[in-house]
C-alpha cells in the first residue's frame, strides 16, 4: 500500500501543478480538482501532503522512456559478432574462475559486459568472481543488474544473498533465498542457504537453534566421491575436519545428533575462518556458474560447464 501511497501522491501533485499553469478551460479545470479530491479520499492524503514530493510524476515518465529507448538502441547495435566475442569472453572467465584466477575472470566478464551489457549471465558470473575476492557490494550491484535484466534469473537472487549474508546482512539474504526457492522451488542448495540463513537470524535474535529435523540430507549419488575431492584439493578443509571431528568425538554425542553437530559446526568454522572457501565449497557441490544449462535469460543461454 505504501508504494500505491507515493503514486497517489505523486499523481495529485502532478494534476495540481497542471491546475496553476493556466492551461485549461473552467470545466477541464473542475474535472481535475474533484480528480484530486478523489485520489485523496480514496487514499487517506493529507491535501498537504502532495507539496512534499522530492520529484514530479513528469520527470519520472520522461526518464523511463529515456532508458527504454536507450535500451532499445542499444539492443539493435549489438551484433550478432558482438554476441559471439562476448561468449569466447564469458568461456574465458568461466575457465580462471575453475583455476580460481579471479581478478582475470573479472576482467573477461568485464569485457563480455562491454560487448554485450544486455546479457543478464555475464553480470551474475562476474558477481560470483567479486564474492570470491572478498568485493560483496560490487557483487550485488552486478546481481542486481542481472535482476534488472531478467527478473526471474533465480541464479542471480541466490548469489545475491550470498553477498548479503557475507556482509552479516542476513535479514536481506533471506529475501533473496526466499525468492530464489519459490522460481525453482526443486533446487536443494537454495533451500539450504535459505535454511542457513534463518538460522543465522535466529541465533541474532536469541531465538533457539533449529532442531536437526530442519537440516534436509540430501542423497547423491557422487556426494562421496565430491567429498574425498574436496578432502583432497583443500588441506585446510581437511585440518579443520580432523579439529572438529576431535571436538565432537570428546563430547559423548553420537548418531544422527553427532552427525548433526558435526555439519553445523564446519559450517559454522568455515564461514568463520574463511568465508571465500566456504563459497568455493558450494561452488563445488552445488554448481558456481550457472546451473540453468538450458535456461533462456530473454532470449540469451547459458550452456557451460559448472564449476
Amino acid at each position: 500500500m505504501e508504494d500505491k501511497k507515493r503514486l497517489a501522491l505523486l499523481i495529485v501533485n502532478h494534476i495540481k501543478t497542471q491546475l496553476s499553469n493556466g492551461s485549461f478551460n473552467d470545466e477541464s479545470l473542475e474535472s481535475m480538482e474533484v480528480a484530486v479530491q478523489c485520489i485523496e479520499s480514496a487514499y487517506n492524503l493529507n491535501p498537504t501532503e502532495s507539496e512534499n514530493v522530492d520529484v514530479n510524476l513528469e520527470s519520472i515518465v520522461k526518464e523511463y522512456y529515456q532508458v527504454r529507448e536507450f535500451k532499445t538502441n542499444t539492443k539493435s547495435e549489438i551484433t550478432e559478432a558482438h554476441k559471439e566475442e562476448a561468449e569466447s569472453h564469458k568461456k574465458f572467465g568461466n575457465d580462471y574462475m575453475k583455476m580460481q584466477e579471479n581478478d582475470k575472470a573479472i576482467e573477461a566478464y568485464t569485457v563480455a559486459i562491454n560487448l554485450n551489457p544486455l546479457n543478464p549471465i555475464y553480470y551474475c558470473n562476474r558477481a560470483a568472481a567479486f564474492n570470491a575476492i572478498g568485493k560483496y557490494t560490487n557483487a550485488i550491484e552486478d546481481c542486481q543488474k542481472a535482476i534488472e535484466l531478467d527478473s526471474t534469473y533465480c541464479k542471480a537472487y541466490c548469489r545475491l544473498g550470498l553477498a548479503f549474508s557475507y556482509l552479516k546482512d542476513y535479514q536481506s539474504a533471506s529475501v533473496c533465498y526466499k525468492k530464489a526457492c519459490e522460481l525453482d522451488p526443486d533446487n536443494e542448495g537454495y533451500q539450504r542457504n535459505y535454511q542457513l540463513t534463518m538460522n543465522n537470524l535466529q541465533t541474532i535474535s536469541g531465538s533457539p537453534s533449529q532442531s536437526s529435523n530442519d537440516f534436509p540430507l540430501t542423497s547423491s549419488s557422487n556426494l562421496m566421491e565430491t567429498a574425498a575431492r574436496i578432502m583432497t584439493d583443500n588441506p585446510d578443509v581437511s585440518t579443520v575436519l580432523n579439529n572438529i571431528l576431535g571436538d565432537v568425538s570428546t563430547s559423548g554425542s553420537d548418531g544422527l545428533d553427532r552427525l548433526m553437530q558435526v555439519g553445523q559446526t564446519i559450517v559454522t568454522r568455515l564461514q568463520t575462518a574463511n568465508p571465500n572457501l566456504l563459497d568455493g565449497l558450494r561452488m563445488q557441490f552445488h554448481g558456481g556458474l550457472d546451473d540453468e544449462d538450458s535456461q533462456s535469460h530473454d532470449g540469451y543461454h547459458d550452456d557451460e560447464p559448472q564449476l
